[in-house]
């Protein structure tokens, strides 16, 4: 039985890492930038059946804003689809943190039940919260890893402190 959460939790624990996540991304991108061509770097990937970087950050960028319409009246930026420069990149990230900023958390409480369709199988529908925790969270983290791996692979001087960024930590001394 799937359990339902309150108190802004469910906003808590999916939109605001995704957020986190797509700020790290754009300062990963901007040390990508230096010195590296685009298209050498965009058109990279691991494993030659393997999505290319671009399309590794078209997906980074498509799946909280393609998760976060089910929780607004407001449509959702077209990101995630054509970009093809680390500048549209950047400008995507810009559009999806817009978008997931104005997401109410009392609407993805009162939501979390909702019975959602996949994106992958518009046949197949979970409860949003189980779409998140099953499908939604995995994947966006799927493709913000192997784009960081791309990047490392390639060369750019990346590290963990990039991936997470700053944590809202508080001192145990």
């Amino acid at each position: 039985m799937t359990r339902i959460i309150h108190g802004g939790a469910f906003h808590r624990l999916t939109l605001q890492p995704m957020m986190a996540a797509l700020e790290n991304l754009d300062g990963i991108l901007r040390k990508a930038e230096v010195g590296k061509s685009d298209a050498a770097l965009l058109e990279a990937r691991l494993y030659p059946d393997m999505f290319s970087l671009i399309q590794q950050l078209q997906y980074a960028l498509f799946i909280p804003v393609d998760f976060a319409r089910h929780f607004t009246d407001t449509p959702p930026p077209k990101v995630g689809h054509e970009e093809a420069s680390f500048a549209e990149v950047h400008d995507g990230i810009g559009q999806a943190l817009a978008y997931l900023h104005a997401v109410s958390p009392e609407r993805m409480d009162a939501r979390a039940g909702l019975i959602v369709p996949s994106f992958f199988d518009a046949s197949l529908g979970l409860t949003a919260e189980d779409y998140a925790s099953q499908v939604i969270m995995p994947d966006f983290y799927f493709h913000l890893t192997v784009a960081y791996a791309i990047l490392r692979h390639k060369g750019v001087p990346l590290g963990k402190k990039d991936f997470l960024g700053k944590l809202r930590a508080v001192r145990l001394d």
